[in-house]
């Protein structure tokens, strides 16, 4: 099956995107984050706190899986650590043609300062933050890049000249 999966970094703007591509297509919408807090009926924030990361995680590679077997097709929007765990590679390149919203650090702290409630920030000091999301972004971004079959840059158009960019690359991939 080939879905349209977004993968980008906190604050990118995935389910914003995803929510309008899918919209646009015609075609459903799943945000794994929902679909992973529906299931647990926790936020990410409580999953978290109860269970940890790691669980967060495999139940993330659970729900993967699970889309491998979707014969609809999809626009899916990828929680931002999905991509960086080794388990998921192998489903990863199997899902569909995967949608990289890149962002710049400056857009990426101006969306998350706006009280971003990520659990994997949460408890830091502004200053101790700001570091995390600078290391993470370095580390993530290599493995995002990767995957990607398209890239889109966000955070710097207008967000309908964003979609309007995504959806020329999509028509020019299907084509080939």
């Amino acid at each position: 099956m080939n879905h349209i999966v977004i993968i980008g970094f906190m604050g990118s703007g995935k389910t914003r995107v995803g929510k309008r591509l899918a919209q646009d297509l015609e075609l459903p919408f799943i945000d794994v984050d929902k679909v992973i807090t529906k299931k647990m009926n926790l936020s990410v924030s409580e999953i978290y706190q109860r269970f940890g990361e790691p669980f967060y995680r495999a139940m993330e590679t659970l729900i993967i899986k699970e889309l491998l077997t979707d014969k609809e097709r999809k626009v899916i929007s990828l929680s931002a650590g999905l991509p960086a765990q080794e388990q998921n590679k192998k489903y990863l390149n199997q899902l569909g043609t995967i949608v990289y919203l890149k962002a710049s650090y400056a857009t990426i702290k101006k969306r998350l300062d706006a009280g971003s409630g990520k659990p994997i920030l949460d408890g830091d000091e502004k200053d101790d933050r700001d570091e995390k999301i600078r290391k993470l972004l370095a580390q993530r971004d290599p493995i995002y890049e990767g995957f990607a079959d398209i890239v889109a840059v966000t955070g710097v158009k207008p967000f309908e000249g964003l979609i309007e960019e995504i959806r020329e690359k999509l028509d020019a991939s299907e084509k080939k």
